[in-house]
C-alpha cells in the first residue's frame, strides 16, 4: 500500500474544486481541526470534502494552552525586554506589555524555566512569578499574535484531558457528519484514550451502526514513555507522530523529535499499526510556490524510508497561499517512488534470474569437465 496524503480543511481549501484535485491526488482524507472554527462551519466543509470523495476526520483540539486575544495587532517583543503574561488582564503595568494567556500558567512555572509561544518562535524566561501572573525576559524578537500555542517543556500540567470544547464537538458533530476517524490531542496514558472513548460511546447511544476509529496524536513527553506508549498504540486505531507540539514539550527541545520519530515508527511497524507523519513537512509553502530541499528530504524520508501511511498538511492546505501546489509535491514523490520501487525490483529480479543462470552454466561446466 503506498502513502496517502492528509490535508486540513480550511478557507484555502474549503471549496469543491481544489477538493476535487486533492481527491484526484492522493488525497484520502480531509481533517477537520476542532481547534479553529464554529460547529456550522465545520458541518458545510465536511459536506464538501464527503461530497468530493474525502473520508473525514474530526481532530479535538485537547488543553492546549493558548495566549488569549492580542488587542494590538502590531505588538511585538524585543530580545531582552521584559513582559507579564498572566490569565486575567487585571495588574497595570506602565513600563511592561502584558500578554494574556488561557492559562494560569504561574502554577506550572518556576524561576528561570523557559516559556516557548508560536511553535518556539517566541522564547521567554521566566524571572519572577506572582499571584495569577509571571514576569519574563523575551529572548528573542518577534511579533505577538492571538490565540498561539504556549508551550511549557520543564512544568509538570496538571489540567482535563478532553475539554469542553472537545465535548462540545463530539456532541454537535459526530451523530451528524460521522468522521470515519477521531484524533485526540495531547495523549498521556491509556486512560485518555478510554476516556475518550466513553464520551464517543455516551454522544452516539441512540446510533448503533457507526463508530470511528480512534488517533491517538503522540506530542506529549509522558506519552512516548515505554510503560506508556505501548498500550496506546495498542488501544488506538491510528498513531499520529504530531511534531509541532512534540518538539516543545520534549527535552531538549526541537533535537529529540527525529529520535521519537524514528522509534514510533518503528514500534508501529512492529505492532503493524497505521501511523501518520504530520506537521511542517511543507510549511514554507504557506507563502512559497515551491519546498526547500531540506522540506523535500524530510518528505522523502516519510514516504521512501519510513513508509508511512498517512503524510499530512496542516496551514499549508487549509489557510497557505498554494494548497494544490502543495499536494502535487507530495504526489508526485509518491508516485515517483511507486516507479523506482517497480524499477529496482526489476532490477533486482534481472539480476536474480543472470544469477541463477550464471550457477546453472558454471554447473554444466563442473559436469562436462567430470565427464
Amino acid at each position: 500500500m503506498s502513502t496517502k496524503i492528509i490535508t486540513t480543511l480550511g478557507p484555502a481549501s474549503g471549496n469543491p474544486e481544489v477538493l476535487k484535485y486533492f481527491k484526484e491526488h492522493s488525497v484520502e482524507i480531509a481533517r477537520l481541526n476542532g481547534s479553529h472554527g464554529i460547529i456550522e462551519e465545520h458541518l458545510h466543509i465536511a459536506k464538501l470534502a464527503t461530497n468530493a470523495g474525502l473520508d473525514l476526520m474530526l481532530d479535538l483540539p485537547g488543553p492546549k494552552i493558548r495566549l488569549g486575544e492580542i488587542h494590538d495587532k502590531s505588538l511585538a517583543v524585543k530580545t531582552g525586554e521584559k513582559v507579564i503574561i498572566e490569565k486575567e488582564q487585571e495588574h497595570k503595568e506602565n513600563n511592561l506589555k502584558t500578554l494574556p494567556c488561557q492559562f494560569p500558567i504561574e502554577k506550572y512555572t518556576k524561576i528561570n524555566d523557559i516559556v516557548y509561544i508560536d511553535d518556539g518562535k517566541l522564547q521567554f524566561r521566566v524571572i519572577k512569578i506572582e499571584k495569577n501572573r509571571i514576569q519574563a525576559e523575551a529572548l528573542n524578537s518577534g511579533p505577538v499574535k492571538s490565540h498561539k500555542g504556549v508551550n511549557l517543556p520543564y512544568g509538570t500540567i496538571d489540567i482535563d484531558f478532553l475539554t469542553e470544547n472537545d465535548h462540545r464537538l463530539i456532541e454537535k458533530l459526530l451523530p451528524i457528519i460521522k468522521p470515519k476517524y477521531v484524533a485526540t490531542s495531547f495523549v498521556k496514558t491509556i486512560d485518555d484514550i478510554y476516556r475518550l472513548k466513553t464520551a464517543i460511546q455516551n454522544s452516539l447511544h441512540n446510533i448503533k451502526d457507526y463508530y470511528p476509529k480512534i488517533i491517538a496524536k503522540i506530542e506529549m513527553a509522558e506519552a512516548i514513555e515505554p510503560v506508556n506508549i505501548t498500550s496506546i498504540i495498542n488501544e488506538c486505531d491510528m498513531i499520529m507522530i504530531a511534531r509541532g507540539d512534540l518538539a516543545l514539550e520534549t527535552t531538549p527541545v526541537h533535537i529529540r523529535v527525529p529520535f521519537i520519530q524514528n522509534d514510533l515508527v518503528q514500534r508501529c511497524q512492529i505492532q503493524n499499526k497505521p501511523f501518520i507523519i504530520a506537521t511542517q513537512i511543507l510549511e514554507s509553502m504557506i507563502t512559497c510556490p515551491v519546498p526547500t530541499r531540506a522540506e523535500v528530504s524530510d518528505l522523502y524520508r516519510a514516504v521512501v524510508l519510513d513508509k508511512a501511511n498517512y503524510i499530512m498538511l496542516s496551514g499549508e492546505a487549509a489557510v497557505g497561499q498554494y494548497p494544490k501546489e502543495c499536494v502535487t509535491i507530495m504526489h508526485d514523490l509518491i508516485q515517483y517512488n511507486k516507479i523506482q520501487t517497480v524499477h529496482t525490483n526489476k532490477k533486482l529480479k534481472t539480476k536474480t534470474i543472470e544469477k541463477k543462470l550464471t550457477t546453472k552454466r558454471n554447473l554444466s561446466k563442473i559436469k562436462r569437465k567430470r565427464i
